[in-house]
């Protein structure tokens, strides 16, 4: 009875706290996020899609940013993995080559968000650059392939969304 009591007490906190502050201001404010992404140059739109699929109300700009970031890093891991396995020749041998160095910069980006919540500003700075090192070692390898428009948006992304990520914990 008394569990019963505690939910129905936190819904009527929630019902208020939404009739006195208006659900509204709940949601967040785009302004504000679209103020950040104006600090990213080039890069804005890279900016406003990360921050536009995440929570609006969230205001912990670095942290989505690094989270957009391992995301894709994620999904370029995934597509190398599949190119190792599935390719042949010199092709192959520079996916096999990027594929371990892309789940490096993905655990990179995870050690900086792990620092950015801990507040530890340099820590997260340097984590992002070891993650940009080990994603220059595989790029700097995939001169001279002719690359499918897709391949060449998904890993143009991910530098994107590095660099995004770096210039908002920077700020």
């Amino acid at each position: 009875m008394q569990d019963f009591r505690m939910a129905s007490f936190g819904r009527i906190c929630f019902l208020l706290a939404c009739l006195l502050f208006g659900i509204s201001s709940v949601q967040g404010d785009e302004s504000s996020y679209r103020e950040v992404c104006n600090k990213t140059g080039d890069n804005y739109y890279f900016c406003i899609d990360c921050f536009e699929e995440h929570q609006r109300n969230d205001l912990d700009y670095g942290g989505i940013s690094i989270t957009c970031a391992r995301d894709s890093t994620l999904v370029a891991h995934k597509t190398a993995l599949d190119y190792s396995n599935n390719s042949t020749g010199r092709f192959q041998d520079v996916m096999k080559f990027c594929e371990p160095k892309l789940d490096l910069a993905a655990e990179y980006l995870a050690a900086s968000l792990r620092a950015w919540r801990e507040q530890r500003k340099g820590d997260t700075i340097e984590f992002i650059d070891f993650c940009w090192s080990n994603f220059a070692n595989c790029t700097a390898k995939l001169s001279g392939f002719n690359l499918s428009i897709g391949f060449i948006r998904e890993f143009g992304t991910v530098r994107a969304r590095i660099e995004v990520a770096d210039t908002i914990v920077s700020l």
